[in-house]
């Protein structure tokens, strides 16, 4: 297949001559742009393919699904035919659980798991928010992306953009809310999770709760920084998602 023939990715490898594929689910509210900056820093071994959800970007017209079992669901149905082996998922904050719950979707119909499930700032999901994000007030909610740089501060000038992103996020963050994996949580492939150790919205400490989620090798990546950090291609969080090698995450 094709990857530029769905919707659900933004600028794939127009040649795909990877070893293997690393697919990027971004944050609340954000779209794949986000991993636009990665590209250039990844060895030739791995081929970048970010995810584009519906209702942000060049999907701004397609409708949000209304739970996150709806939104996987329609992401592995357009994902599967390009998630052959090996390749690695990641996704950061809200895109972790995407990243996960496409995962147990996989392993529930008995489709090959990625190599690793790489998951940054996430809350596991058995652990609820002390704060639910999606009931806050317009201005409160604007004040939490202000606190947390989770848009450049140029783009919240524009009233129109504001009202679109408010409402892309807080769907997002009200379906990340609202969901609650069933009994059998466990995957049978790695879960490797990083954590910014001055992350105000994902304390590092709860991080390690994603070992519960895991039947395979499982650990924690610690480095200085806040919520969006795993962003900034000189990281020492993005430089776990690049390596390759024998000692690769």
């Amino acid at each position: 297949m094709n990857p530029g023939a769905t919707p659900w990715l933004l600028a794939p490898p127009a040649e795909d001559t990877a070893a293997e594929r690393l697919f990027c689910f971004p944050h609340a509210g954000a779209g794949a742009s986000v991993f636009a900056s990665w590209r250039p820093h990844l060895p030739d071994s791995v081929g970048l393919f970010p995810v584009q959800l519906p209702g942000r970007e060049n999907r701004l017209s397609d409708p949000m699904p209304d739970t996150l079992e709806e939104l996987t669901e329609q992401a592995a149905q357009a994902l599967l035919p390009l998630l052959r082996p090996p390749y690695v998922l990641f996704g950061h904050s809200f895109g972790g659980l995407v990243a996960y719950a496409l995962a147990r979707w996989l392993h529930e119909r008995g489709h090959p798991l990625p190599r690793t499930l790489l998951i940054s700032g996430a809350r596991p999901p058995h652990l609820a928010a002390e704060t639910l994000y999606h009931t806050l007030s317009h201005d409160a909610l604007l004040r939490f992306l202000r606190d947390t740089n989770g848009v450049p501060e140029p783009l919240l000038k524009h009233e129109e953009f504001v009202r679109r992103l408010l409402h892309v996020l807080r769907t997002d963050l009200r379906i990340a809310a609202e969901y609650v994996p069933g009994a059998a949580a466990s995957l049978p492939c790695d879960i490797r999770v990083l954590a910014a150790t001055d992350d105000p919205v994902v304390p590092a400490d709860l991080m390690a709760g994603w070992r519960d989620y895991t039947a395979g090798e499982f650990s924690v990546r610690r480095t200085p920084g806040d919520h969006h950090t795993v962003y900034d291609a000189s990281s020492a969080l993005f430089a776990a998602v690049a390596r390759s090698g024998p000692d690769r995450i």
